[in-house]
């Protein structure tokens, strides 16, 4: 079914009034009615074409999947100079806002195609995690579950003190600024936590061929500006909050996943809780899946098969 599939290239406006947000959606082969629609929310310093593969493979379980470039990532930017720029100001609001601007709009194309309202599980990777945590807020009504891969937890006090550090740069650098100090705290900081790498990007994976295409990407592993990281530190204080898990609807399934060798998600400690403070909230229908031997990109990683067929059986669990 895989070489049936038609990837076609959708463009959206961002809610920032000045980028046009670039996109895919993935439609199975032609003559069938799909099981039920996948959003893609990608991570930070990537693009939504890394996750082609991910998407062809439900394709052939029968599902439709769509995705954009976020701001400052992928082909969402006029020029690369603009990759990871966000504004230090607003910029978790407009990442949330893009992502339901693509929903409606990829959802009424579908459900125009079809002719019949899809059921929709939403995804989001890493960065992306953030955003679909902060979405869900706001946005749940609809959704018929949610996954969350490769995130973590930080206490919203060590975020809000990033965010006013970053803002602060932003404010007397520009937020254009590459800071290299913010890099070093953010992003910079999960090579040490792994022993022996050949690369600051052996965090990623242990897929060597993984982490040498992401290397060779100019698309990907840019550094972040000083309103990027003041836009992940706030996203990172909001969605590790009970003010905005408290909001989640309590019949939401929400399935976390990650690798028990992440350091996004400290090894998976900082999954767990991230669970069981929605869980907390009131959500009563949590799973958490830690993958032993796997990094930060379980769908890239070596065995990422069997982390596949549990994203689509749990889905599937859900449209029996």
């Amino acid at each position: 079914m895989a070489d049936e599939v038609r990837r076609e290239t959708i463009w959206c406006d961002s809610s920032n009034r000045v980028s046009r947000l670039h996109g895919y959606i993935w439609w199975p082969e032609d003559g069938e009615t799909p099981r039920a629609a996948v959003q893609l929310v990608h991570g930070m310093a990537e693009y939504i074409g890394r996750y082609d593969d991910f998407a062809r493979y439900l394709n052939g379980l029968g599902f439709v999947v769509f995705g954009h470039d976020h701001i400052g990532h992928g082909e969402s930017v006029s020029s690369p100079d603009e990759w990871g720029k966000l504004p230090a100001v607003g910029g978790r609001d407009i990442l949330v806002a893009d992502v339901h601007r693509v929903r409606t709009e990829a959802m009424a194309r579908i459900n125009n195609a079809y002719g019949e309202q899809l059921p929709l599980f939403l995804f989001g990777h890493s960065m992306g995690s953030f955003v679909v945590r902060a979405y869900l807020a706001n946005h749940a009504y609809g959704l018929k579950g949610a996954i969350i891969c490769g995130t973590g937890f930080m206490k919203p006090q060590t975020s809000a003190a990033g965010n006013r550090i970053a803002r602060l740069i932003a404010r007397v650098r520009g937020e254009d600024y590459n800071s290299r100090l913010l890099h070093n705290m953010g992003v910079g900081a999960y090579a040490q936590d792994i022993a022996d790498a050949e690369t600051d990007l052996d965090w990623l994976s242990h897929n060597r061929k993984n982490v040498e295409n992401y290397i060779a990407d100019e698309q990907c592993g840019f550094m972040f500006s000083a309103g990027g990281y003041a836009t992940v530190t706030d996203l990172m204080r909001y969605v590790c909050s009970t003010e905005c898990v408290s909001t989640y609807p309590h019949d939401l399934p929400l399935l976390y996943i990650a690798g028990t060798e992440d350091p996004v998600g400290e090894c998976g400690e900082g999954v767990s809780r991230a669970a069981d403070l929605a869980h907390a909230a009131g959500v009563t229908d949590v799973r958490c899946r830690l993958y032993a031997g796997m990094r930060h990109e379980i769908l890239n990683e070596l065995g990422h098969q069997v982390v596949y067929d549990d994203i689509s059986s749990w889905m599937e669990g859900y449209l029996a």
